[in-house]
């Protein structure tokens, strides 16, 4: 069943981002405005967002099965509309944000099962195991979406890569289908599993599960740029299409690395300045992004802001499992992934703003910016309501 579970993964986000690849990058072509390219990039995230949290909270209430099918349903239904539709028409935004909806509504239950019944502690490598699989899914998915997309849209164009994505889309749909024959009900898992009480190191993964949220909604405020308003920089100074998808997978393969390094090390485990260090590079990051003339030096910005991108999602996801219950991991995770669909949808958006009213050079200072602020708050979080705990020990 895990095997199913995974492979939707992958074919999640092949098809999601071969779709975002194709909008975004044929807007940028035809010069839309970074403003115009930011609000469509919000859409989506804001979607995305949106669909965690309802995901997350059917998931618990309903049924799970239906949320899972529903998502992957809601994907193939957008990929069609992006496909037949025209971007001028006034429902192609409505119907591309609804790829975001799709998404959102699946990983919650997703998730929630890959983690039934692992064992709730730091030094237990099952729930490592676990997220290091499924991070690796969906990012690899990632990858041959962004490398894929850019190779196809370079030498056929949009209309080849939409039904590219659509193939991997209904075969998303099928493999989905079949997935949730097989999985348990929470209820199922719970009655055959034992109650655990709970310990110092669930109360400490609860809180740094928050200071996480926090961290997620910087990190993915200038992530979103590089999704979304990564064309527009890449066009201004001559990058073409498949050299940018060359760009974006390098940048998925920094971010799969520092899973596979979180995943084989214990170091970080509780360790608020390993954070700090790993936003503190990225905020660098988006600097040497900001100064780009070339894509050498992008790539080198690019991995800079991937150890981060990978260093906040698996650090989350690790913290939300070992502080949540069997029936509270789906919940746990939509809001995890709320978060970072949040600082993606505001990043976006300001981004986007800043790119018409500056140049296309300017969101990625302010991402950079935002990202040390909210440093500062996260510090002062884990002063107050962290700390005390660690302490206490």
């Amino acid at each position: 069943m895990r095997f199913l579970l995974y492979l939707n993964c992958w074919l999640t986000d092949l098809a999601g981002f071969m779709v975002i690849f194709a909008v975004s990058r044929g807007l940028a072509e035809q010069q839309a405005q970074a403003w115009y390219l930011g609000v469509v990039g919000a859409g989506v995230s804001f979607c995305a967002g949106v669909g965690s949290i309802l995901g997350g909270w059917l998931a618990n209430q309903w049924d799970a099965r239906k949320v899972f099918l529903s998502g992957a349903g809601l994907m193939v239904i957008s990929i069609i509309s992006c496909w037949a539709g025209n971007p001028e028409s006034k429902w192609f935004l409505p119907l591309y944000w609804l790829l975001g909806i799709g998404i959102g509504a699946l990983y919650p239950p997703l998730v929630g099962w890959l983690n039934q019944g692992e064992v709730k502690h730091s030094q237990s490598h099952s729930v490592s195991r676990t997220l290091i699989l499924y991070c690796i899914s969906w990012n690899f998915g990632m990858l041959c979406g962004q490398l894929s997309a850019g190779e196809i849209f370079s030498k056929w164009g949009a209309s080849w890569t939409f039904g590219i994505s659509l193939l991997a889309g209904v075969i998303n749909l099928v493999v989905a289908w079949f997935a949730s024959a097989h999985v348990k009900t929470v209820t199922q898992v719970t009655e055959i599993s034992e109650a655990a009480p709970a310990t110092r190191e669930t109360v400490l993964a609860t809180n740094f599960k928050r200071v996480g949220w926090i961290a997620n909604l910087g990190g993915m405020f200038g992530g979103s740029m590089v999704v979304h308003l990564l064309p527009d920089l890449a066009v201004n100074i001559g990058v073409p299409a498949d050299r940018h998808g060359q760009l974006l997978a390098g940048w998925r393969v920094a971010i799969i690395s520092t899973y596979l390094l979180l995943h084989a090390s214990h170091f970080w485990h509780f360790r608020f300045r390993v954070s700090v260090l790993s936003q503190l590079l990225a905020a660098i990051g988006l600097v040497v992004i900001s100064q780009s003339t070339s894509a050498a030096m992008l790539l080198g910005g690019l991995v800079l802001l991937g150890q981060m991108v990978g260093y906040n999602y698996f650090s989350g996801l690790y913290y939300a499992t070992l502080g949540s219950s069997d029936e509270n991991r789906a919940w746990a995770a939509g809001v995890h992934e709320a978060t970072l669909a949040s600082g993606m949808a505001v990043g976006t958006t300001l981004g986007g703003y800043l790119g018409s009213t500056g140049n296309f050079r300017v969101p990625y200072l302010f991402a950079a910016g935002v990202l040390v602020v909210l440093v500062g708050v996260q510090a002062l979080v884990w002063r107050k309501w962290v700390r005390p705990l660690q302490r206490g020990g």
